[in-house]
């Protein structure tokens, strides 16, 4: 490996193969937690290495594509940087459990008190009282286990965010967190790699949720939406709300209500809004569908197409 310009490549086997040791995994931790360059000499140091032949070795087989080389000493490249990243955010090396705990946030259907847990990498929340937004299907993580009772969905959250906060707290940085995923999405672009995304679109056929929830579909929704990347295995997927959240007319109904739809003081109510909505198929094939939302009597409903595009948006009293 050679050469210190940005286009430097590696493939994947050659990049892990290089990332495999300990040493090399704390150069790059050193340089990240350093916040400037260090010399050889420091940066020996601090990884804690006394053999100088044997640092150097470690360190130039991670020069050109994970550090630079400057004349101050040594700094972490692009590619560096993301590696710490992962690293300190707990993603692929703590896998923490969170018990079902009862938190202070309510169910955005019925009112009622929720709970969260962790496990499989994401908040999952449930109410205590009714049906929830999804069947326990829904729920499966990569076990097969079924959710219980209840279940509302899952947020995404790496381990690190559980770090130093409460049950309510965490799920307040978990929707947070999930959020801007969203939005990334409703956007069409990857929120991991920033690729594209492709959009598939599920109708239920026979949809009834006069019970709650509808018995063909198991959920409270009609019209349901799968987001997969089209370069990364990224997949998510959910109520076609998710399509709109960064669609400017409702932006400007939930802010126009004073409300933050990233950073909410209650996730209940932005999640009332988003999930809460009224939706009319008007078209089958091709496809157009009318999503009405909701803020106090202000009522806005747009109107989209078989492209999944909003081509219209009526707002009233």
């Amino acid at each position: 490996m050679s050469g210190d310009g940005d286009s430097d490549r590696l493939s994947p086997d050659d990049a892990f193969a290089t990332l495999g040791n300990e040493t090399r995994l704390g150069i790059l931790q050193a340089l990240g937690r350093a916040g400037a360059d260090l010399s050889f000499s420091e940066l020996r140091d601090r990884v804690g290495v006394a053999d100088s032949g044997q640092f150097n070795y470690h360190l130039e087989q991670l020069v050109g594509h994970f550090v630079r080389k400057t004349d101050e000493g040594y700094q972490l490249r692009r590619a560096g940087r993301r590696v710490v990243e992962a690293v300190l955010s707990g993603a692929v090396t703590d896998a923490p459990d969170l018990d079902r705990t009862r938190v202070e946030e309510t169910c955005e259907l019925c009112g009622a008190p929720i709970e969260v847990a962790r496990d499989g990498g994401s908040i999952a929340m449930y109410c205590t009282e009714c049906a929830g937004r999804y069947s326990h299907a829904y729920g499966e993580d990569r076990t097969g286990r079924r959710a219980d009772e209840g279940y509302l969905g899952r947020l995404p959250l790496p381990p690190a965010g559980l770090r130093d906060r409460t049950p309510t707290e965490v799920l307040r940085a978990a929707w947070t967190w999930g959020n801007l995923e969203i939005l990334a999405m409703s956007a069409g672009i990857c929120p991991r790699c920033s690729a594209t995304v492709d959009r598939t679109l599920r109708v239920c056929e026979d949809h009834d949720d006069s019970e709650g929830l509808c018995a063909e579909c198991r959920g409270r929704q009609a019209v349901r939406l799968t987001v997969s990347c089209t370069n990364c295995i990224f997949g998510s997927g959910g109520i076609f709300s998710i399509n709109l959240v960064s669609n400017t007319h409702l932006l400007d109904l939930i802010t126009d209500h004073g409300l933050n739809p990233v950073v909410p003081d209650s996730i209940r109510q932005v999640n009332e809004i988003h999930g809460d909505y009224e939706e009319e198929l008007l078209s089958r094939d091709p496809f157009r569908a009318r999503f009405a939302f909701d803020v106090d009597g202000d009522t806005l409903a747009l109107v989209v197409d078989d492209d999944l595009e909003v081509v219209e948006a009526d707002r009233s009293e």
